[in-house]
């Protein structure tokens, strides 16, 4: 697919928006004609995101609702449903519990247990959405009558089936032919847009507490959309988001008034087929009959990148904003595509961090002396052992110094307390390892929080005994010094380095 450019923008992107990833399984379907010959159709009806971005589901016209398991990239065999009747519509529930389906009957299924609930099977379901907390479902049946086809609206509770609003008609004397709609994030409004024979484009908003219209505006076009037109709700503005058809700019309507916000979405051609809105109101992607798929800041309207694609038609954003997913009339493939990062970086989306692959476990000191000291103080991660066991004050290398004594040894011989010992206080950073070189005394970093040691006896001489602990002598000025001491005879049944060091 090569991109084109459609309005001139600076920021525009010129690269080419190629699948990562293209997921083959849906068949063609065939529809029959009067003169009793059957017209081969290639398109999947309709796609959604499972919220953590690692799944797909998908329906289809060849009867079939199939999962997609985004990270293998491929489909998920023992999930697929083989269906009676052709598949229109699916969606999933923000929580990712629900999954609902529209054939003839309207179904819930629930992804944890495989329990399928059915909704509606009385009447054509037209359109559904499911609100923002994932609690309700709403969905626009046809009613046929002697000479029209009219609508209403049901809202039911997505985890009894509960019917609690509806069956209220949306339109007293016209006859639409195509309608879509959507609850905004608080669920309290439905907003609904339709075409009917009077060759005219109805936005409503609908309370869904008590059922009336609140706002009505009507629109005249030269064309009759033969499929419905999108429609969105903002997250922040509490505004709609929709066309009128062909001819018609994307545009942003105040929903308690529907005057147009802002400027439009101006780039497109030819009728939109599809919106999709980030869940922060920051990215915009449409699809129309121009073969194109346009990307859009959403809060400057600037045109971010336009791509040549055939006969573009479902469109939808990964859960991050950081996917495109869409569908064609003219295949049964939907494509998987990377936004551009550099989108991303000009709106604020940043790429992922990479897992860093440096097998250091400890970051760089800037300052020179600090990592010289690294080298020769122990490792926090490899060298040091936390435990909950007292601590031996004797229990340590033979190779190594004696810890220091107390300058003023009359105080029961403890030792003045030092800061627990963690990873970020053994070895800290440079500023505050620098410190600690102008404290000798922090140099031996003990625990503190156990009872002092026990008085122990060590024979240095015959008839001298020296006090002992954590390597403390007493104020005996009589014992005899260490390096005038002569051990006697090692006795057979003593260690490598003997029993009282």
């Amino acid at each position: 697919m090569a991109s084109s450019s459609t309005q001139p923008s600076a920021a525009e992107d010129k690269s080419i928006l190629k699948p990562v990833m293209t997921l083959e399984g849906h068949e063609p379907w065939h529809v029959g004609l009067p003169d009793g010959k059957h017209h081969e159709n290639k398109d999947v009806s309709s796609i959604s995101y499972f919220p953590d971005g690692k799944q797909m589901v998908s329906g289809s016209r060849d009867k079939t609702i199939r999962r997609w398991d985004l990270r293998e990239g491929k489909e998920i065999e023992n999930a697929r449903e083989v269906c009676e009747n052709r598949i229109r519509i699916v969606g999933v529930s923000k929580n990712g519990q629900w999954v609902v389906t529209v054939g003839w009957h309207l179904k819930v299924s629930e992804v944890e247990t495989g329990i399928v609930r059915t909704f509606h099977e009385d009447t054509w379901i037209e359109c559904i959405d499911i609100s923002a907390d994932s609690t309700l479902l709403v969905g626009a049946a046809s009613m046929i009558f002697s000479s029209w086809i009219d609508y209403a609206v049901r809202i039911w509770r997505l985890d009894t089936g509960e019917l609690i609003a509806g069956p209220f008609k949306l339109w007293d004397d016209d006859c639409p032919s195509d309608i879509m709609l959507r609850l905004s994030e608080d669920s309290r409004k439905l907003a609904v847009i339709s075409s009917n024979k009077r060759k005219t484009v109805d936005l409503q908003v609908w309370d869904v507490q008590t059922q009336k219209l609140d706002v009505q505006k009507s629109t005249p076009t030269d064309f009759r959309p033969i499929t419905p037109l999108p429609v969105s709700w903002t997250t922040k503005h509490n505004s709609i988001v929709t066309t009128f058809g062909f001819g018609w700019p994307i545009s942003e309507f105040g929903a308690s008034t529907l005057k147009t916000v802002g400027a439009p979405f101006k780039g497109h051609t030819n009728i939109i087929r599809d919106l999709a809105l980030s869940p922060d109101c920051i990215l915009l992607a449409s699809s129309s009959s121009d073969d194109t798929i346009k990307l859009w800041a959403f809060e400057s309207r600037q045109l971010l990148a336009s791509f040549d694609v055939k006969s573009p038609w479902n469109l939808v954003l990964s859960p991050d904003s950081r996917q495109l997913a869409y569908t064609t009339l003219i295949d049964t493939n939907i494509y998987i595509c990377n936004i551009p990062a550099n989108i991303l970086t000009s709106i604020g989306l940043a790429e992922e961090p990479q897992p860093s692959t440096s097998k250091s476990e400890h970051p760089r000191d800037p300052h020179p002396l600090c990592r010289f000291l690294r080298k020769l103080l122990p490792s926090p991660c490899t060298d040091v052992v936390l435990t909950d066991e007292p601590h031996n004050p004797l229990d340590f290398p033979a190779t190594s110094p004696l810890p220091r004594p107390l300058l003023n040894p009359d105080l029961n011989s403890r030792f003045a307390p030092a800061p627990p010992i963690t990873q970020s206080s053994v070895i800290s950073t440079s500023s505050t390892l620098l410190s600690r070189l102008y404290r000798p005394s922090t140099w031996w970093a003990f625990q503190t929080d156990h009872a002092s040691p026990a008085i122990v006896d060590v024979a240095l001489a015959p008839a001298k005994l020296r006090y002992a602990t954590a390597g403390a002598p007493s104020d005996d000025d009589g014992l005899t010094r260490d390096e005038d001491y002569v051990p006697p005879p090692p006795s057979p049944n003593t260690g490598q380095y003997g029993s009282g060091r």
